[in-house]
């Protein structure tokens, strides 16, 4: 893995969280030139001097920043071999609550960003017939949980885009993998309010930690796959038969009282904004 990713160029966004954090420690101590974006700056360039590698705060949602990212690809010449889209955001919420302008936002962040970003530097890795685009979705694309419409879908539509791409690219040395985690531990979106809700055995014993999907990602660059779900045994059996038969989705649902969890999770979230 460190012969593979040496020297390599990776972009990674969202990389200033605990997990693109994690991801980016990772892949820096594999020997990988790092390009890390987000929008919060201090905590992205403390990173950025950790790690010693290149940064730029940007808004994958911004059509300006975008550009101006590609732009600066060029100016510091690190032209990604490994884009790795994480940049999410998320909040619990009875969808008629949201505001039209939270709904947009949303989508530009997880799912648009994303594909536009990936349309920007698509032809790059084309011409050079080598590359991988690896997007982070969650296993929510795959069994949609309540009060979460908006992250659901722009999962699931991250996961259509990229397996409808991998099957594009084929045999043109650029891969798209993506990689759908189940609830992550001690960083990111279920950490911030886990620790304010009621216990529930079930849903805590699925959660994984984020060095099980950062070693997800360091698979999906060796071996190209065009999906892993990130879980346990339990957990991704749970969600493909969910996904395929609505009385399994209602019992799964009813097992693990995922509602109560997420009405919980709407107090946890009242004062965020998407």
């Amino acid at each position: 893995m460190t012969d593979a990713l040496r020297g390599r160029s990776v972009l990674i966004t969202g990389a200033a969280g605990g997990l693109g954090s994690t991801m980016a420690t990772a892949l820096a101590r594999r020997g990988a030139s790092l390009l890390l974006v987000d929008i919060n700056a201090p905590a992205l360039l403390s990173l950025r001097d950790r790690l010693a590698c290149h940064a730029l705060v940007a808004d994958i949602a911004d059509a300006g920043d975008r550009d101006r990212l590609v732009a600066h690809c060029r100016g510091v010449g690190h032209q990604p071999d490994v884009l790795i889209n994480n940049a999410g955001i998320e909040k619990a919420s009875e969808y008629a609550d949201l505001d039209a302008d939270e709904i947009r936002h949303a989508l530009e962040v997880n799912l648009l960003g994303a594909m536009l970003l990936t349309h920007a530097l698509l032809p790059g890795l084309r011409r050079r017939a080598r590359g991988h685009v690896i997007n982070i979705a969650s296993m929510a694309a795959i069994k949609p949980i309540p009060f979460n419409a908006v992250y659901n879908i722009s999962k699931a539509g991250m996961v259509a885009f990229s397996m409808s791409l991998s099957k594009e690219l084929a045999g043109t040395g650029v891969d798209a993998t993506v990689i759908c985690p189940s609830a992550v531990t001690t960083v990111g979106m279920w950490a911030r309010v886990s620790d304010e809700l009621s216990r529930n055995r079930l849903i805590e014993s699925s959660a994984v930690d984020p060095e099980a999907v950062t070693a997800a990602v360091l698979r999906a660059i060796a071996r190209r796959p065009r999906r892993i779900l990130v879980g346990s045994p339990l957990v991704r059996m749970g969600a493909l038969m969910s996904a395929v038969s609505p009385r399994i989705d209602l019992l799964t649902d009813r097992l693990s009282r995922i509602e109560a969890v997420y009405r919980e999770r709407i107090r946890t979230d009242s004062g965020r904004r998407l």
